[in-house]
């Protein structure tokens, strides 16, 4: 921490120095006086008198200081740097601030996703690190990776505390004090040897703050970090750790068993509100306490309210809905007692549910009859009610509440917000507007959950990101009061963008920051594209949201993404805002910069912003049809694991090329089609329709042994995940003529386009060069043409930049798992130049077409292309295709180039005599040096091609059982 954040964070509350600053704020009474150049003058101000009263308390001296600040500095370059391997189930919270804490250390940190314990040591095996630590894990690390590499295991417990649901238990037994293990990995589970800990109290926290995840994220992270940092450090100067003796009294921790839902069942007759809210709090986020008495079935049930401000009549008997609150339900308990507890969030205990506000859950009719027990925005809810918005005036300044779940913002929340947002400014008397965000989260955007469950989820996601939208615009519009965004937790992108609708933004230094939209598919919106290059600038701007990368508060107030940090704790935040709030209310200071935002007020303003707006929703609305924002969207609402450790994640710490893994990508997609085949069976079914299974037909024409070898293995894979598969092989001399051959052909195809049962039809190429290629693949009907090489297909490709613009086209099977791949590892199409090698029909041209509409500058080339290294070194995507092994040579790659090699080869040995595959890319060491991301041969594109055959035959399938279910549900 700097000197000057040192300052901000210990701001003091005097009247001298407000009358210093009045005093020295006259000279700033000048119209084009900035706010920056305002708030970079108070900051000196409180810098010159926290150095005068430090100087005057003879806390410290300049010289002592200075020696102080070189010792450090000298130290932490004798620190030895480690290449270090983070293992996690996620990249949550957790696992962001370990990151960007060891790097800010110096040491060179690698990520990879936990799947599976082969594939930890497998990673641990390419990448050799010096040290592994497992911030977030569940997996079971073996013994011959914990022998071969020191692993560190970050266990939320106390010392000697072991088991997996270690935060549980120790909120359900009411714990005054926890803490964070780091520990060695053991054959025995959370027995190794202690490289560090660090406790916390849970003793002053109020009710509402001791959730599971609340906890978690506000305790348990800030102790991980700090026993972390402890445990590096001992590592490094090979200090032993200190092993687990239970018979030391100071070990206070024992093995906690996993806990069962019946140990923390709720008793409705005699449990109060309080019992209930911690139990229900104690299994918060995952998995849900189950409750199977309230509805009658089972349901999970998260994010408990005490409410004390509603008086419960007498005798009211248990578990009695009483009312409904902004998509939360009141439960009245411990019967007659007047005991009342809300619960805002509910998952039916059946597959395929998900967490949802407790309203959209309950039975419609049975809603309708609860009354809205509406609240005020000014209600403080803390441990006596539930209100999710609500905003405190404390003399000019208002502090601004909206404390969602998970930050999650649906657009009914955010219509409440702008109506709170609308009746905060009728108050006349108050100059600044904080916004607060929640403890936890500032925000992290739209809803996905609830977008998900939506009937529509197109129509739901860009309902959402509209009232966003017109939260932030009535911020940016309040030209007469000051606005600050107070930081307390994290941010998701929409929070981050959010926040800078602010005049200023204040956080702590604990915050991460996630300003980026690329991982779910999104280009973003909530007018990013005006705020963010207006304070950070284009390139800064640019860097961030392609990187998908956390940032941390300390280099977010580098770049200017925030203004300062003030604090170090949240729980300090606020109180720092306040302090900074009252300097920027002094009457000159206030009228310099209330005048500088009118004058930026008018038309031409509002015009840009307009604008702005505008171009983002129409790339949002894209996006919103888009496969990969619906599949990233239905992965993270159903915890959908990961097949591979997404690029973004992999490729930090890194020094040679990622290898794509084609077979786990296509195994995730094979998982995905597998649920919306049953997905659209029960739909089916609930429409009164016999259910039905995917059909696909493959016709095969000659004697090619490829070719039948191909079509059995399609037709194996296809009946694996339930499709109705036919195959009709047409064989050479089974006509006399070949007129007479095509017109069997063209017959067999006709009866496939008639046949309700098929919802694919596949011609194997090549077909034999005596037949009418053109004529009979434009014989299938294009609803059916699931290869995608009907001449009409073409066009789509030109005309839509993201996915078919109908459910009747279809992207070539080996061009869409191509471009999958890209999206699936976040490569940025728009202004890329992409070279081509190699012109087929099934497969050049017309990804050639669908990277131009993608916003690519495409050359496409030839073995006889001239001066084809010139070509290839200029790409920043090469896509070799043309059939010809080591055509590319790997010194041609452009450093950071995106290689995807679909060129095929099958090679003799000439000494072995065994068989190869290569690719026309030369694999080498040197191409892994400077290629960013390469597709191997095989393993690559190969089964996405497969694969995208599967996708598009189900969507034929789902576009035809669609349009059944309506015909029916319109009768």
């Amino acid at each position: 921490m700097s000197l000057i954040q040192k300052c901000h964070s210990t701001i003091p509350r005097t009247n001298g120095l407000l009358r210093h600053i009045q005093k020295c704020s006259s000279a700033t009474n000048q119209s084009n006086f900035s706010t920056n150049a305002v708030h970079e003058h108070l900051s000196k101000l409180i810098q010159q008198h926290q150095q005068d009263r430090i100087n005057s308390q003879h806390v410290t001296n300049a010289h002592q200081l200075e020696d102080t600040i070189n010792r450090s500095e000298q130290q932490q370059r004798l620190i030895k740097k480690l290449r270090i391997l983070l293992l996690s189930n996620t990249h949550n919270s957790m696992s962001q601030a370990v990151y960007l804490m060891l790097t800010q250390m110096g040491h060179n940190v690698m990520i990879a996703m936990a799947l599976s314990s082969s594939q930890m040591e497998q990673v641990a095996t390419e990448l050799n690190p010096d040290l592994i630590i497992c911030p977030f894990l569940t997996k079971v690390v073996r013994e011959n990776l914990f022998r071969k590499v020191k692993t560190l295991i970050v266990h939320p417990g106390i010392v000697g505390d072991r088991g997996s649901h270690s935060l549980d238990w120790a909120l359900l037994e009411e714990q005054k004090e926890w803490g964070v293990t780091i520990m060695e990995a053991d054959k025995e589970m959370d027995a190794g040897p202690i490289y560090g800990t660090q406790n916390f109290s849970l003793a002053n926290l109020p009710l509402s703050q001791l959730t599971k995840s609340k906890v978690y994220r506000n305790q348990v992270i800030p102790a991980a970090l700090q026993s972390i940092n402890r445990a590096v450090r001992n590592f490094i100067e090979q200090i032993e750790p200190t092993p687990l003796d239970y018979s030391n009294p100071t070990v206070k921790g024992t093995l906690k068993p996993t806990m069962k839902q019946s140990q923390c069942a709720i008793n409705w007759e005699e449990d109060d509100a309080r019992t209930i809210v911690r139990k229900i709090s104690s299994r918060d986020s995952n998995p849900g306490l189950l409750d199977n008495a309230l509805f009658g079935c089972g349901m999970y049930l998260y994010g408990a309210h005490i409410e004390k401000l509603i008086k419960v009549p007498p005798n009211t008997p248990s578990k009695q809905l009483l009312g409904q609150r902004d998509g939360a339900i009141l439960v009245s308990c411990q019967g007659g007692n007047g005991e009342a507890v809300w619960i805002t969030h509910m998952k039916r205990a059946r597959p395929y549910n998900i967490k949802l506000p407790a309203t959209r859950v309950i039975d419609p009719d049975q809603l309708s009859t609860l009354p809205v027990l509406s609240v005020s925005f000014n209600t403080v809810p803390t441990d006596v009610t539930f209100n999710e918005i609500y905003y405190e005036k404390k003399n000019d300044i208002i502090f601004l509440h909206f404390d969602f779940y998970n930050g999650a913002m649906s657009t009914t929340q955010c219509q409440r917000l702008l109506q709170a947002l609308n009746e905060i400014e009728q108050i006349n008397n108050f100059k600044i507007l904080v916004l607060c965000g929640g403890r936890s989260y500032f925000s992290n955007g739209i809803h996905l959950n609830v977008i998900e469950a939506a009937e529509d989820k197109y129509i739901e996601s860009y309902a959402n990101i509209n009232a966003l939208n017109d939260v932030i615009l009535k911020i940016m519009s309040m030209k007469n009061k000051i606005t600050i965004s107070a930081l307390q937790g994290n941010a998701g992108a929409e929070g981050v963008m959010m926040s800078l609708a602010a005049d200023y933004v204040y956080a702590n230094s604990e915050v991460v920051l996630n300003p980026h939209y690329r991982t779910m598919g999104l280009f973003g919106s909530e007018y990013w594209t005006h705020n963010l290059s207006r304070r950070i600038g284009y390139d800064n701007a640019r860097q961030i949201t392609e990187a998908c990368e956390p940032l941390s508060a300390q280099k977010a107030e580098e770049i200017h993404l925030i203004d300062r940090i003030l604090c170090q704790s949240p729980d300090e935040l606020l109180t720092k805002v306040e302090m900074m709030a009252h300097l920027l209310t002094i009457d000159v200071i206030y009228d310099n910069l209330i005048k500088k935002k009118k004058e930026e007020d008018g038309p031409l303003f509002y015009d840009k912003l307009a604008a702005c707006r505008s171009t983002e929703l129409a790339k949002m609305a894209e996006n919103f049809r888009n496969s990969s924002y619906n599949l990233a969207c239905h992965s993270f609402v159903y915890k959908i694991p990961p097949v591979i450790t997404p690029w973004h994640i992999k490729k930090l710490g890194r020094e040679t090329a990622i290898r794509v893994n084609g077979k786990e990508i296509a195994k995730h997609i094979q998982t995905n089609i597998s649920q919306k085949i049953k997905s659209l069976q029960t739909r089916a079914i609930e429409a009164g329709l016999t259910p039905r299974s995917p059909g696909l037909a493959c016709l095969v024409v000659g004697n090619r042994r490829d070719s039948l070898l191909y079509v059995q293995k399609k037709n194996s894979l296809a009946s694996s995940f339930g499709f109705l598969t036919q195959v009709v092989h047409i064989n050479d001399n089974q006509s006399s003529s070949i007129d007479e051959q095509e017109a069997v052909i063209l017959q067999q195809i006709n009866q496939w386009n008639n046949d309700p049962l098929i919802d694919g039809i596949v011609v194997q190429l090549p077909l034999p060069e005596q037949l009418d290629r053109r004529r009979i693949l434009d014989k299938i009907c294009l609803e059916k043409d699931v290869d995608g090489l009907h001449s009409l297909q073409l066009a789509d490709l030109c005309i839509s930049s993201t996915s078919p613009s109908s459910s009747t086209s279809f992207i070539p099977c080996t061009v869409r798992g191509i471009l999958h791949l890209l999206e699936f590892y976040h490569v940025k199409l728009p202004g890329k130049v992409v070279c081509i090698v190699g012109a087929s029909k099934t497969v050049g041209l017309p990804l050639a077409l669908a990277l131009s509409s993608r916003g690519c500058t495409v050359t496409i080339c030839t073995v006889q292309t001239n001066h084809l290294q010139e070509k290839v070194e200029r790409a920043d995507i090469l896509i070799a295709s043309a059939g010809v092994a080591n055509l590319v040579k790997a010194d041609w790659i452009r450093l950071g180039a995106v290689v995807i090699d679909a060129g095929i080869t099958v090679m003799e040995n000439e000494l072995t005599k065994q068989m190869t595959v290569c690719g026309d890319v030369e694999k080498t060491d040197n191409l892994w040096k400077r290629a960013s991301l390469i597709t191997p041969v095989p393993g690559g594109v190969g089964p996405m091609t497969v694969v995208m055959l599967l996708q598009n035959t189900m969507d034929a399938y789902k576009a035809r059982l669609t349009e059944e279910i309506l015909k029916t549900t319109q009768k």
